[in-house]
This record gives C-alpha cells, sequence and structure tokens, in this order.
C-alpha cells in the first residue's frame, strides 16, 4: 500500500501519489455515483474503473488501464455489437454530461477526508483506446469575506429563497431509491389504488343494500350512514388526486409580503404535446402587505 505512483494532472506536470491514495479516491468516486445511475451504463462504467483500480492498487499492482473490450466483456455488453460502437457514445456522456454532475461532490468528499486530490476518469490517446483512473489536485476554496453594501438601508432583513423540493410521504416510499420506475413499485402501486377502490365501492354497495332492506323509519344513525356514503366518492376523488402527487411544494415567503395568486403550468414529458403526459408547475406571486416611504 505505500508504493508510489506516478500521475501526470493537467497541466502536465507529474506528481506521484501513493496507492493508498489511489484506493481511497477509487472508493470516493464510487460513493459519490448516484444510486439511480448505477443501474445505467455510464454509471456501471465509472464503478468498473472505480473497481479495478481499487483491486489492483490493493494487490500492489500499477493503476490499471483498461481497453474497450475489457470493459465491454466484464460489464456483459452485447457479444455480437463491436465494443467501441458501444463505449463511444457511453463515454460522451460520462464526459459531458455524468461525470461534471458529481464532479463537486467528488472534491467535497476527498476535502472531507483529507486526500490530496480527488479522481478523474481518463481516456488515452492511441490505439487501442485505454480508459484509466487519475487522481487531480484539488483546486484551491477561495475564501470571501462578506462587506455590508452601501445600497442596502441599515436593518434591512434579509431572505435566502428556499423553493427546493422535498418528497412526499408518497414519495419516499416510491422513489427512496432514486426516479427508477420498477416492476415491483408499479405492482405494489397499483395493487394499493385497486385495493382502496375496491374497498370504497364494497362500503357504497353496503350502506345501499342496508339502506334498502330497512323496512322501519328512518332513523339519525342512517341519515349518518347516507351521508358518509355521499362523502366516500369525494375522498376517493381526493386519495387518486393526491397519489400522483411526488413532490411538496416548500415557500419561503417574507413576514412583509402576502400571497397574491397562484397559476399552474403544464411541463410535458414528451416532445409530442397530443401525448397526454404532463405535471403541473405552480407559480406562486407575492406583493407588499404595505409600502413604506422614506423621508429623504
Amino acid at each position: 500500500m505505500g508504493k508510489i505512483i506516478e500521475n501526470h494532472d493537467v497541466d502536465d506536470v507529474s506528481v506521484c501519489y501513493s496507492a493508498d491514495d489511489y484506493v481511497q479516491v477509487a472508493k470516493v468516486l464510487q460513493d459519490a455515483i448516484p444510486r439511480d445511475r448505477r443501474a445505467q451504463w455510464s454509471g456501471k462504467i465509472m464503478e468498473y474503473l472505480a473497481k479495478q483500480t481499487e483491486h489492483a492498487c490493493v494487490n500492489g499492482k500499477e493503476v490499471p488501464q483498461i481497453s474497450t473490450k475489457e470493459i465491454h466483456m466484464d460489464l456483459e455488453g452485447n457479444p455480437n455489437q463491436e465494443p467501441s460502437a458501444r463505449l463511444s457514445p457511453r463515454w460522451n456522456e460520462i464526459e459531458k454530461q455524468r461525470y461534471p454532475e458529481i464532479v463537486e461532490k467528488l472534491q467535497d468528499l476527498c476535502r472531507q477526508r483529507g486526500l490530496p486530490g480527488y479522481p478523474v476518469i481518463t481516456k488515452l490517446s492511441g490505439k487501442p483506446t485505454l480508459y484509466c483512473l487519475e487522481i487531480s489536485p484539488l483546486p484551491e476554496v477561495a475564501v470571501t469575506v462578506e462587506t455590508p453594501d452601501a445600497s442596502i438601508p441599515a436593518g434591512t432583513i434579509r431572505y435566502e429563497r428556499d423553493l427546493s423540493l422535498k418528497l412526499s410521504r408518497r414519495g419516499r416510499i416510491f422513489a427512496n431509491e432514486g426516479l427508477k420506475w420498477t416492476v415491483g413499485k408499479r405492482l405494489s402501486f397499483v395493487s394499493w389504488q385497486v385495493l382502496v377502490l375496491i374497498s370504497v365501492l364494497t362500503f357504497e354497495l353496503f350502506i345501499i343494500l342496508y339502506i334498502w332492506s330497512r323496512h322501519v323509519p328512518v332513523t339519525g344513525q342512517d341519515l349518518l350512514m347516507v351521508l358518509a356514503a355521499i362523502l366516500a366518492p369525494y375522498g376517493l376523488y381526493v386519495h387518486f388526486k393526491n397519489a400522483v402527487t411526488l413532490f411538496d411544494d416548500r415557500i419561503v415567503i417574507a413576514p412583509e409580503w402576502m400571497l397574491a395568486g397562484r397559476s399552474s403550468v403544464p411541463l410535458w414529458r414528451s416532445s409530442v404535446q397530443t401525448i397526454p403526459s404532463s405535471h403541473l408547475r405552480y407559480m406562486y406571486i407575492a406583493i407588499p402587505r404595505l409600502v413604506r416611504s422614506v423621508a429623504g
């Protein structure tokens, strides 16, 4: 684990890191990959490179440089497909989208663990194409000192916007492991909705048969049961309406402002707007409760 491995950073400056450094940054990369990405090819490739690097350095070997064919075979790619044809678009996805999504998290985790650098997935030039995990020095963190703005009056109350979303109760159940809509989640969701529907319909049928079979004057209890039969369909409607709610809005409005209105805008998930597949986004408008004038 004390073996010194030479690495070239982005400025072509030779930097030496220990095998233990590579083991640690490989673990950081595995921890930083989102859980829902690990089931996708881009996540599989990044996790594969990290595990291979960790395994090699633990056993005292050099940092592995893995070919396209090896990655394709080890990840059980289609044997009838050319490895480069499969991996080339995945690498572009990693380089332009998936890796940049987690680079800040990688840097933060490496700083927290006291590592000298953070992992960088590199595609080496030449033939055959080789991929490896390298270490890049951590960028310096700029320390900024807040200075009072002369244009802001003294005593002004500042509010930080908090428009983030948190998962609703149903969201925590069905999306706690990412937004991947698995077969199990789909079946459990549909089964629960069918069970609720059957329960309400059975209750309605029971009330109707009970009232129909009565041959005595109507009592207060009968009226309560009729009221329950009327309210049950509305409760069913509210249940199904809320069943598709995945997120709850957390809207913070300053005390000096009041909510003036709310409008909904459909966000289409498909480019073909004839397909009924959309989300509703609610926009909130706030206005000052009172206007204060300051005499000069």
